[in-house]
């Protein structure tokens, strides 16, 4: 068992910087420094793949608070409509993916469609486990997803003195494995467009809808959390990409072979 302590933080004036922030903040540097030498090393321009990124990250968290309180607060969201607003409060994991999904699918159809446009999410698919290695592990100082309780070793003392899963601990620990498979795999024969792209979602889905199962205090809709809604979809666009993309064929990988996007 993990005794329970406070969430890390340095007061500064009026200023208070927490744990989670600071993870999350050096996951998303950390990707976006590992897609500016993906995507060179891929023949593509990275300032673009960097907007890109940019641009989900911003729609995602701006989605990722949303979708948080429509799906799991929507008694306080009739009660204050304008609570939608405050983005700098409570977010959700699948709003934030909803976010860049909606993202995503625009830049394949309308800025650069095809096989190259998809080559540039998979850069960001590849960098993303890394970043959200990160963020479930300030999920995991935050104890902001506690479980049911349990003596899995791993598990934590809560407030209120049971000991619990911490889901973000529980999370972050599947996602370590996840890194190193894709490094793994990058070092291997080129894949076909959306490879990356489809396999996150389809390893990303089960975990997450089982952990989900874990969850003690979540809202649910006919016993499922929105989460497991999430995944199940997740799930299915995960195994379309990947079939889209073996019809495809495999991507090329060298800078004279790739078709390099101008900058924007």
């Amino acid at each position: 068992m993990i005794p329970y302590f406070a969430q890390p933080k340095l007061h500064l004036g009026p200023i208070t910087i927490h744990a989670f922030g600071v993870l999350v903040a050096t996951g998303i540097l950390l990707a976006f420094r590992i897609i500016r030498r993906r995507a060179a090393a891929q023949g593509l321009d990275p300032v673009l793949a960097e907007r890109l990124a940019m641009r989900m990250v911003i729609v995602g968290f701006i989605s990722a608070h949303i979708v948080d309180r429509i799906a799991y607060f929507p008694r306080d969201v009739l009660a204050n409509p304008l609570s939608l607003l405050y983005i700098w409060e409570s977010i959700s994991s699948f709003g934030g993916i909803l976010g860049g999904t909606l993202v995503a699918v625009w830049f394949v159809r309308r800025q650069l469609t095809g096989t190259p446009g998809w080559r540039y999410l998979d850069v960001i698919a590849y960098a993303f486990p890394s970043a959200w290695l990160l963020g479930r592990m300030g999920c995991a100082f935050a104890f902001d997803h506690p479980g049911y309780e349990t003596k899995f070793f791993l598990a934590q003392r809560y407030t209120d003195h049971v000991v619990r899963h911490n889901l973000g601990l529980d999370e972050a620990l599947f996602i370590v494995p996840l890194v190193l498979l894709f490094r793994w795999l990058s070092q291997g024969k080129p894949r076909a467009p959306g490879f990356y792209v489809g396999l996150l979602a389809l390893a990303y889905a089960p975990v997450r809808f089982l952990l989900d199962f874990l969850r003690w205090d979540d809202a649910r809709y006919f016993g499922f959390t929105p989460g497991q809604y999430g995944s199940v979809l997740l799930a299915g666009i995960g195994w379309l990409v990947l079939r889209w993309g073996k019809q495809r064929g495999t991507a090329p990988t060298s800078k004279s072979e790739a078709p390099v996007s101008p900058s924007r």
